[in-house]
């Protein structure tokens, strides 16, 4: 039986826990005409900071997805920020970020960007990718379904089948999880909103912290978010397998989140 989302706040959630950061993407709000300011973020949201020069080669540039196709943003600023080419039409739209594959093993001496026939005494190898998803409405009034409702191709992605700017506080927010592009049944999606749950500044933990919401997706990999509040959201999907050969890894981890804004924030 479906699990019936509750308004509770949830503790660590072991299936969920990771030892990476997370990765989403984030926007400043724009109006049309006007070019659009995206971020990288990497570590703990909703606050974004420079990645570490030794990973930045792991990020691929930021994407964004409209009805005129995809485009490829340009890095300027901090190294987590880009911009776009030229000032955006109205319509609704796709950011998109990119952490590729990269392996990450584990010995006495911590953790390496190393796969098992690199680290030979590893105890644990995981090749972890991550996805970054947001959806934006550049206009007001916009809430128009057909881009953002398409799978983009990433390995792990959350698919709003409805645009966040219809949705309203308390309503249901159809979305689907698709693994290498086919619906993953039984996931655990989460989900949380800015403020909700502020962490120390001090806390260099990746454990999972507090969530608003936590369901399963159902056969088809579909699950219903219900958000209890406006304000910026984030969703968040962890799914693990067995890497195709063990003798140089041990697991692929995939990570994907899906951002939007909820009422007044759109």
């Amino acid at each position: 039986m479906k699990k019936t989302a509750v308004w509770v706040v949830l503790g660590l959630v072991a299936a969920q826990a990771a030892s990476a950061h997370e990765m989403w993407a984030a926007a400043k709000h724009t109006h049309g005409g006007e070019m659009l300011q995206a971020a990288i973020g990497y570590g703990h949201f909703p606050k974004q900071e420079p990645i570490v020069a030794e990973r930045l080669a792991i990020f691929k540039a930021m994407e964004l997805v409209g009805r005129e196709g995809k485009q490829t943003l340009k890095q300027q600023g901090k190294n987590y920020q880009y911009v776009s080419k030229k000032p955006l039409k109205e319509g609704s739209y796709l950011l998109l970020a990119t952490y590729q594959p990269t392996f990450w093993s584990e010995n006495q001496q911590g953790w390496k960007q190393q796969s098992l026939l690199q680290m030979r005494d590893a105890h644990y190898c995981e090749q972890s990718a991550m996805y970054g998803k947001a959806v934006l409405n550049i206009g007001h009034g916009v809430t128009d379904n057909a881009v953002i409702s398409r799978p983009v191709g990433q390995m792990l992605e959350i698919v709003p089948l409805l645009n966040p700017a219809k949705v309203h506080v308390g309503e249901k927010m159809p979305v689907q999880v698709l693994f290498k592009g086919e619906p993953l049944a039984g996931a655990t999606l989460v989900a949380t909103f800015d403020g909700f749950s502020p962490r120390d500044s001090n806390d260099k933990s990746h454990a999972l912290g507090a969530q608003a919401f936590s369901d399963q997706t159902d056969a088809q990999g579909i699950t219903h978010i219900i958000p209890l509040r406006e304000g910026h959201w984030k969703a968040k999907v962890v799914h693990k397998a067995d890497y195709a050969n063990l003798s140089e890894c041990q697991k692929l981890a995939a990570y994907a989140t899906l951002t939007f804004e909820i009422g007044s924030a759109h």
